[in-house]
């Protein structure tokens, strides 16, 4: 057997073997968490909000209803930043301007959670004097928009350029071969990017900590102090209580459960929506 031979198998071997131990970490994980977490579940860990310290009982209401608010505006005000970004960086990726803009997404994707949320504490909380969930989104939303863009800015460069060539010889501008051409048969990944950003974003902890600080009651105004599941994760895993940090368990085993439906669940729904348009 050849040298080369060899060492193509050595390496199909270490590829395969990288692939199972992350396979195998995930699934044991994911198993822990579900048997920790799923029998503490009732109707009232869905409908209640948390119970006094203590005691047993109550429920991650309030925090359920604070990732869902916290996260749809940060995704609302992110997508069209990021949209735009990565649909420049794509029409031109020769410019200057365009490298400095693929930079500055990439420094600010490596950006520590935790100092984007003392962004947001100095720039709005102790401006505005006022912990509020308005204030988390915005700084979840710099989270978001580095990844929508690297992803945007990704997929529009697999349209293939025979397809924009055909729209500019047919007399297309510029602005109609980039909506018409290039973002509608992107549209797939597209979606696909900005839910990985919401998944990741609904995740994040540390940003909230500094800005929406938390809130035992359920709170719809976004000027106000709000909880979101992170949060609440972090709160009941640090209680002394052993009722409080079951229920920490079960909030991280809904969290997860949010993030799979974001990422596969509604990717599954939007793809076949855009298949049958198509």
């Amino acid at each position: 057997m050849s040298g080369r031979k060899v060492k193509n198998g050595l390496m199909s071997v270490l590829v395969a073997a990288a692939a199972v131990l992350i396979i195998a970490v995930l699934l044991v994980m994911m198993w822990h968490i579900f048997f920790s977490g799923v029998r503490y579940l009732n109707w009232d860990f869905f409908t209640k909000p948390p119970a006094v310290f203590g005691e047993s009982g109550g429920g991650v209401f309030n925090a359920i209803v604070g990732t869902v608010l916290i996260t749809l505006v940060a995704s609302a005000i992110g997508t069209p930043f990021g949209m735009f970004a990565g649909i420049y960086v794509a029409e031109h990726e020769e410019q200057r301007f365009a490298s400095a803009v693929r930079l500055c997404a990439d420094a600010l994707q490596g950006v520590p959670s935790i100092v984007i949320g003392i962004f947001g504490y100095t720039f709005l909380v102790a401006r505005f004097r006022s912990y509020s969930a308005l204030s988390a989104s915005i700084a979840l939303a710099f989270m978001f928009i580095p990844t929508t863009a690297r992803v945007t800015e990704e997929v529009l460069l697999l349209v293939p350029s025979s397809l924009k060539e055909a729209a500019y010889a047919l007399g297309a501008r510029r602005s109609n071969v980039i909506w018409n051409v290039s973002i509608k048969s992107a549209a797939s990944g597209i979606t696909s990017g900005l839910l990985t950003s919401m998944a990741r974003i609904a995740g994040e902890t540390a940003p909230l900590l500094f800005t929406a600080f938390g809130s035992r009651y359920v709170e719809w105004n976004m000027l106000r102090p709000m909880s979101a599941l992170p949060l609440q994760i972090y709160i009941d895993a640090s209680s002394p209580y052993p009722a409080q940090q079951q229920q920490a368990w079960s909030a991280a085993f809904v969290l997860i459960l949010i993030i799979l439906l974001l990422q596969y669940g509604m990717r599954f729904v939007i793809s076949r929506v855009l298949r049958v348009k198509a």
